[in-house]
């Protein structure tokens, strides 16, 4: 209490002698704006001192000073104001608009335009929100970041891939990934090798682009801001801009963090002894006979026996046996770190930044291991007042270590889970247990079979602008992209999966050559009132792949390479190619920099096509309308109106590969003489997938503090790169055509708001998008009836339904005793216990005929919640990331579930299955042959709903601004966490999973797949 009291008579000298000594008096005034409208929350500040306060809602202020004091206005998006008290007791200021914050800088294809000029629909992200974002994946790191981009990681292994769409998915059998541009180079991207071990895992190429080297990334959108790219606009352009060095004093900055990880969510099993109750029961109640899986009659081992159990019931009391959950899982921390370092200045002619990145990340299984080193190199050089020069050069190596994933009986998650318990994963001698098991030893799935990747990729380009006179310029930019892939699958002859083959060893090499140039001229020109702009523009790409693949079986003990098989089974080798010409134009003019409209034009001329269709057109316009620029338009709550709209078409050709379109003869073996022969039909007339998109919008700011963006979309893909059934007599199943018809349209919100200004800084920022797609047209059969298509495991592909419609039976729980059971089910064995499914057709009876549609993997709303605060040297930034009414098919509960056969172990929640004496249960009896098979039907009960709501990131940092023999030094120290917390009624792993990976239809599909990861890190920002 002294300390207080002393602390305070202080405080109060001090007052009485700055009041002795300087005559304070109180000083008033209004703040308004360059429109005369008054400004809320603008920041004043005794220069020098602490002495401050705000404007209210009338742009009033008062402040205590003293004459000679300097009075600071400040205020986001307005140029800073500084007065001088004199004698005065009112001083009013008028603040003008910061032109820095008007002309922000937004990044277009092939060019730049400001944040005020911009037609279109873009969504902006800075590289700073996400570099500390512990993901090797600039598509993790984008996640919940840009409004109107969905992105799922497809499992939580390290290094796998992401699916990301751009407002939708609009095709079925090409990419629904968006175009990625590096400093305006495409760049490769997507999945490369074989991934049929995998699963949901597959690698993703975007991991070795480093984005600690990423200035921003911009989002094209709409239709109209990506028609500038053509062919490949129609899901979307992520335009990557690279850090470039400033003009000073060099500057280095060290940023690292480390962590550590740990799943979720992890599987809860049934024990030893309830999964032999479940079997004895499921086979009781076929053969009436109790005990029968327990005493060996079925596996030939009589567990009863072997446990020692006195009686059955003791046995199903009792837990025996390694936990294989526990085993497959690391049980030590699961590290993740990241060092990069960066060196970055020079003069106004030379600027330079360099960067090195070393990453590395465990998985939360054992063996699961991804590491990457990049090195960039960044230049501009100024060769006189017309010529400037930039060029770049990233070198990134990576090597991903993986396991056998989902949808395999090999993978480790799903042995792990179905193979029966109670048995030890090692024999007595040290070595693995193979002979215990009935697919394979979980542990030795880990640890034993081997398979890793390797890729070396290189990204070089060179630059080159010339000012032919003050308002036209060249440029010219030549890029080459090379990456090196190399895979090898090994399973020794020690393993199950090995067994077979005495050993197996697959290699794959993969060399891709990308090279692409660019020139464009670009114009621009005031004239009056009205300023124009344009773009003219030619550019040529090809791409070069060699793939090699070799396999063999009988490898001999300790060795691992295919060329060591003494059985060689496979020697593939082949080179192909594509290239694409384009000749491209943007025109835009303005007037009174308020209304802006523009137009782009793109040709593109594509190798993959036949003669007559390799060239496609692509158009586009746009236009805005600043309404409160108008000069009757002044009004004190909404200080910017602007209204976008535009039309566009783009083109995606992927479902197509580079020959699709041509007649192939494949190499033939004709009673041991090598021939040829016709191996893929011709399709001359086939053409590039066509996507027309329409987008209107809105941008609102409120009190100069609140944005608000709208935009609403029609998005439709015609002309579907499908394959047409052929009658069987042509030799063939089928053809390449366009046919079908995909539509998405859909809204998307953003608000952004500066809540508080000055020493506590709050900003805050809202997203939501909702999308509804739905497939408008397929190819018709003899009938003229739209022929649905199936994929994945209850995938159905259908005209009014979703591109990830779910379809199956519907079930309204069990049967029970009294229940009237109909005829026809009473003759198969059905009774109380079994599913009672829904009779769609009223046929009496249960068949596929009663199918019908049961979910939708799309989510109808994506978004995110950001806020980030600031307070003297503290800084706290916090991201929650959602999708909303989407549905899962939990395919694991066909195995793992109470419908599941007795083979398999099952998830702790089937307990409560139906018995005599649980007969309230809400879940199927055990059953044994036809009545399991009945009951595990693809239905509703394996539905489930995804919906989530999840902590992406949260950031908590100190800055310290101390000085070393005089040169400033900024250091940040921070903690933090990604998916900290997930709210969701899913019972498996995770909401966001895919088993199928990227696959466009066989999407929200879960089969035993690796869940996602929370993770807990500290790191330190190091600036001089």
């Amino acid at each position: 209490m002294k300390k207080r009291l002393n602390g305070f008579l202080t405080l109060l000298l001090v007052l009485v002698v700055q009041i002795a000594f300087a005559q304070e008096r109180t000083i008033t005034g209004t703040v308004v704006g360059e429109n005369g409208l008054p400004l809320l929350g603008v920041n004043v500040l005794v220069k020098g001192t602490e002495v401050g306060t705000q404007t209210d809602f009338d742009g009033m202020y008062k402040i205590e000073a003293s004459q000679g004091d300097v009075l600071v206005f400040s205020f986001i998006g307005m140029e800073r104001t500084e007065k001088t008290v004199g004698a005065e007791n009112i001083i009013n200021v008028t603040m003008v608009p910061d032109a820095q914050s008007l002309q922000e800088v937004i990044v277009v294809g092939y060019g730049e335009q400001t944040r005020k000029s911009l037609t279109t629909a873009v969504a902006k992200v800075d590289g700073e929100q996400i570099k500390s974002i512990a993901t090797p994946t600039i598509s993790g790191a984008l996640q919940g970041s840009a409004n109107g981009l969905q992105v799922n990681q497809n499992s939580g292994a390290p290094g796998g891939g992401f699916s990301v769409r751009v407002r939708g998915a609009s095709s079925i059998s090409g990419s629904n990934e968006p175009l990625y541009v590096v400093d305006g180079v495409p760049i490769l991207s997507g999945s490369i090798g074989e991934n049929d071990f995998f699963g949901g895992q597959n690698n993703d190429v975007l991991a070795n682009i480093n984005f600690s080297d990423i200035e921003s990334i911009q989002v094209l959108k709409d239709a109209s801001s990506a028609a500038i790219y053509g062919a490949r606009g129609a899901n979307g352009v992520v335009l990557i801009t690279t850090k470039r060095g400033k003009a000073g004093k060099t500057s280095v900055e060290i940023n690292s963090y480390a962590g550590f990880q740990e799943p979720i969510n992890k599987y809860e099993l049934f024990t030893a002894g309830q999964y032999y109750e479940f079997g004895d029961r499921a086979f009781e109640s076929a053969f009436g006979v109790p005990g029968m899986l327990s005493k060996g009659m079925i596996l030939g081992e009589n567990i009863l026996e072997r446990e020692g159990a006195a009686s059955l019931e003791d046995l199903y009391a009792m837990d025996f046996g390694d936990n294989y959950i526990d085993a497959v899982y690391r049980n030590s921390a699961v590290l993740v770190r990241q060092t990069d370092v960066t060196i970055s200045g020079g003069s106004d002619r030379a600027r330079f930044y360099t960067n090195f990145t070393d990453f590395n990340q465990e998985g939360a299984i054992k063996s699961q291991l991804f590491k990457r080193r990049s090195l960039s190199f960044n230049a501009n050089f100024k060769a006189n007042e017309k010529l400037d020069l930039d060029a770049g050069v990233s070198i990134t190596q990576s090597f991903n270590r993986r396991v056998n994933g989902d949808n395999n009986i090999y993978g480790v998650l799903s042995t792990a889970v179905l193979e029966r318990p109670g048995e030890d994963l090692f024999n007595e001698d040290g070595t693995y247990n193979t002979s215990s098991f009935i697919f394979s030893n979980p542990l030795q799935n880990a640890l034993v079979d081997k398979s890793t990747s390797e890729n070396l990729r290189i990204f070089s380009n060179l630059g080159l602008r010339y000012e032919i006179y003050k308002d036209l310029s060249f440029y010219s930019k030549a890029s080459l992209e090379r990456l090196d892939y190399n895979e090898l699958v090994f399973n020794p002859a020690t393993t199950r999966r090995g067994q077979g083959s005495n050993g197996y060893s697959y290699k794959g090499v993969y060399q891709i050559n990308r090279w692409n140039v660019t020139n464009t001229l670009n114009y621009s020109k005031d004239v009056g009132n009205f300023d124009f702009t344009g773009l003219l523009g030619f550019s040529f790409e090809g791409t070069n792949t060699e793939t090699t693949q070799v396999d063999g079986n009988q490898i001999p003990a300790g060795l691992e390479l295919p060329g060591n098989a003494a059985v060689p089974t496979t020697a593939y080798n082949a080179i192909d190619e594509n290239k694409l010409f384009s000749y491209f134009g943007r025109a835009g003019v303005s007037y009174l920099d308020k209304i802006f409209f523009e137009g782009t034009l793109r040709a593109d001329a594509s190798s993959v096509f036949g003669a007559g269709q390799q060239i496609g057109y692509f158009p586009a316009v746009s236009g805005a309308y600043i309404i409160s620029d108008e000069d009757f338009f002044k009004n004190k709550t909404l200080t910017n109106w602007k209204l976008r709209a535009s039309w566009g078409q783009t083109g995606n050709s992927t479902g197509l590969g580079n020959y699709g379109s041509r007649g192939l003869a494949y190499v033939r073996s004709y009673e041991g003489n090598p021939g040829l022969g016709v191996g893929q039909l011709a399709a001359p007339d086939l053409s590039w997938e066509t996507t027309t998109q329409v987008n209107v919008g809105t941008d609102i700011t409120l009190f100069d503090r609140i944005d608000l963006t709208y935009d609403y979309y029609v998005k439709t893909t015609d002309d579907l790169l499908l394959s047409r059934p052929l009658r069987n007599s042509s030799g063939f199943t089928s053809v390449a055509a366009n046919v079908g018809k995909v539509e998405n349209r859909g809204h998307e919100i953003s608000l952004n708001a500066r809540i508080f200004q000055g020493d506590f800084n709050w900003t805050t920022q809202f997203q939501a998008a909702y999308n509804k797609n739905e497939i408008l047209s397929l190819e018709k059969d003899a009938a003229g009836e739209f022929i649905p298509i199936d994929r994945g495991f209850a995938t159905r592909l259908a005209v009014g339904q979703s591109l990830s419609a779910f379809y199956g039976l519907q079930a309204d729980g069990i049967y029970r005793e009294g229940d009237d059971i109909p005829e026809a089910l009473a003759a198969r064995g059905i009774g109380p216990g079994d599913v009672k499914y829904i009779d769609i057709n009223g046929d009496g009876n249960i068949n596929a005929n009663d199918r019908t549609f049961i979910g939708n993997a799309l989510p109808k709303w994506t978004g995110n919640f950001r806020n980030t605060f600031r307070w003297n040297n503290f800084d706290l930034s916090a991201n929650l990331q959602f999708e909303y009414d989407k549905d899962i098919y939990n395919n694991s509960l066909g195995f793992a579930g109470a419908s599941g056969s007795y083979l398999f172990n099952k998830f702790a929640s089937q307990l409560d299955y139906y018995t005599e004496d649980n007969q309230d249960a809400t879940l199927p009896a055990p059953r044994y042959g036809s009545r399991q098979s009945y009951n595990n039907q693809d239905s509703d009960r394996f539905i489930e709903d995804a919906s989530y709501v999840r902590l992406k990131e949260v950031v908590l940092g100190y800055t310290l601004n101390p000085e070393i023999n005089g040169t400033p030094i900024s250091l940040r120290i921070y903690i933090g966490g990604d998916n900290l917390w997930t709210e969701t009624d899913y019972t498996g792993l995770d909401p966001e999973v895919n088993a199928f990976g990227s696959d466009n239809a066989a999407r929200g599909t879960d089969f035993f797949t690796q869940g996602l990861n929370k993770v807990y890190k500290v790191g330190v920002n190091l600036k001089f």
